[in-house]
């Protein structure tokens, strides 16, 4: 694993050698994670290669915008692949066994490209920039040193990822290069405007309805405050666990809220999903890193837990104040 350019360099060559590229990323993908995946599509197509990206999930609501949204397959790639791109996923599972299974029978090389902090370092070869605010970033790096200039397609994915990841650029990890790498985008083209529209409106009005009766079961102790979203509450507001997006920074806006907590229950059952956010100087990862599929940023994580919806949030917050006791969250500076 490693944040130089020098691996960004040796991706590129790989990525030169190959001929029919697939590009996969994490299970319920968000802007970073399918803007990346699509600018990175674009720019390689330009160049005379075959890349697709493979997903089986839905399109979160707001993000049709994205050029070349229409060519996301959502199947296994076929033997004729001969190099694989796993794009901000921090782990294997996150991409999902399916589709993960499917890479490894193919037996060709495994190109990871990610910014999260957790990211366990798998595959071939793996470039990681915990630094960088979105992962659209150290894509936008990756073309530079393949001198591969974007057009406005690459350009608009990729600004939607940095836009969305960093919150319309107010997270504590948006620097002076988020900015610039921003700037850049919009003079290749990339659209600010179709990104903050589609930013600014990313929740319909049926997703508020449920947000409205998660936050009347709002919860808080000591500065940590904590919802849940239950398969009854899907079915009464007609909604889906995508319309829960956004939930947990929401909490995190009250001015006395230093972590916020969503449990979501599955429509169809399986693992309570958790999304887990805080201020500045808390580092969630720890907690995140505990349970399975756990991982993320310090301020921004998720992860699974395989109890019943009470018995999880019970559980959680009896582990997070144990690890806020032994000081194992603090990032303080």
């Amino acid at each position: 694993m490693s944040s130089s350019y020098a691996v960004l360099e040796e991706i590129g060559r790989y990525i030169l050698r190959a001929r029919r590229i697939a590009i996969v990323t994490h299970e319920r993908p968000d802007a970073d994670a399918l803007g990346s995946s699509l600018g990175l599509a674009h720019a390689l197509r330009h160049i005379g290669k075959e890349a697709t990206v493979f997903s089986f999930d839905s399109v979160p609501f707001g993000l049709h915008f994205l050029p070349g949204i229409e060519t996301i397959v959502a199947d296994l790639p076929g033997p004729e692949t001969d190099l694989v791109v796993a794009v901000d996923a921090g782990e294997p599972s996150q991409i999902g066994d399916r589709l993960y299974n499917a890479i490894i029978r193919l037996g060709v090389p495994l190109l990871v490209v990610d910014h999260h902090e957790s990211n366990v370092g798998y595959g071939t070869l793996s470039a990681i920039f915990p630094e960088r605010a979105s992962t659209a970033e150290v894509i936008f790096s990756l073309l530079q040193v393949m001198e591969i200039p974007p057009d406005a397609a690459v350009a608009t994915c990729l600004l939607a990822g940095i836009v969305f990841d960093t919150r319309a650029f107010a997270i504590p990890d948006t620097g002076p290069e988020t900015l610039e790498t921003a700037a850049t985008l919009m003079r290749y083209g990339g659209s600010l405007y179709d990104v903050m529209t589609a930013y600014r409106g990313q929740h319909p009005l049926k997703a508020l309805r449920l947000w409205g009766e998660a936050l009347t079961r709002l919860e808080t102790q000591d500065g940590v405050a904590w919802t849940v979203v239950s398969q009854d509450m899907y079915r009464t507001t007609d909604t889906a666990m995508e319309d829960t997006e956004g939930l947990a920074n929401f909490i995190l806006d009250a001015a006395d809220v230093r972590i916020s907590l969503v449990f979501r229950e599955r429509p169809a059952g399986g693992p309570i999903r958790v999304s887990g956010r805080a201020k500045p100087g808390i580092n969630l990862v720890p907690l995140a890193r505990s349970y399975p599929k756990g991982g993320g940023h310090k301020m921004a994580v998720g992860f699974e837990i395989p109890l019943p919806l009470d018995e999880a949030v019970r559980t959680a917050l009896k582990r997070l104040e144990e690890l806020r006791r032994s000081g194992r969250l603090d990032d303080s500076p």
